[in-house]
């Protein structure tokens, strides 16, 4: 069986006033969820060491529309990353939980094989900057960075989708058409993460490696 070996942590609720079991779940490798009241919470996870980019912890975070977090100063969750649920995300957050509730420990190791999967690569906003485009020209195909390969939404240039919202270059057998020169985006999203797992829901009927 081909594909990478993926740890990625699982989403656990604790109530106000269990901090410390929220604390030794996250330290363990997992993400809490810490209530304040039915629709304010916590979302608290290890702090990413080094380059965000691959840090599973960070792209929780960025799939609720957040980017910043802070580190707790005191009490049991000293040490560790913290940011609010957004109110429109509460079900979202309490989805992953639910999701999760069947799993034991404070990880779960899943097989992952992104070239029998593209989900990622359907229904998906990939935006383009300099770098890419620097890359592009380099690679000999400036063109992939005109019309009809991306559009502008807004300030940004964004890939365009084929009308079944398959990435234009998404080929049959489920490979990249331009893997060597793919954008950033592509390049740093990482398998196992909230987003990778929400896509395979959405795309493939895929719950955590479980077909419904």
């Amino acid at each position: 069986m081909t594909g990478s070996r993926i740890l990625r942590p699982v989403v656990r609720a604790f109530e106000s006033g269990f901090e410390g079991e929220a604390a030794r779940h996250v330290r363990a490798g997992g993400h809490a969820i810490v209530w304040r009241s039915p629709r304010r919470g916590r979302l608290v996870f290890r702090k990413p060491k080094g380059a965000e980019e691959k840090d599973l912890g960070y792209w929780a975070l960025l799939d609720l529309g957040r980017t910043e977090w802070s580190v707790v100063r005191a009490g049991p969750l000293r040490g560790l990353a913290m940011a609010p649920v957004p109110r429109d995300c509460v079900d979202l957050v309490k989805d992953r939980v639910a999701r999760d509730a069947e799993h034991l420990g404070s990880t779960r190791a899943m097989l992952l094989d992104c070239q029998t999967c593209a989900a990622c690569c359907r229904d998906n906003r990939v935006e383009i900057d300099k770098d890419d485009i620097e890359r592009f020209r380099r690679g000999g195909r400036p063109d992939l960075a005109r019309a009809p390969y991306v559009r502008r939404d807004g300030k940004k240039l964004v890939l365009r989708l084929l009308r079944s919202k398959d990435c234009r270059h998404l080929l049959s057998d489920k490979r990249c058409g331009i893997y060597p020169m793919r954008p950033d985006s592509c390049r740093s999203f990482p398998a196992g993460s909230e987003g990778c797992l929400f896509a395979r829901e959405e795309e493939l009927g895929i719950v955590d490696g479980v077909r419904r």
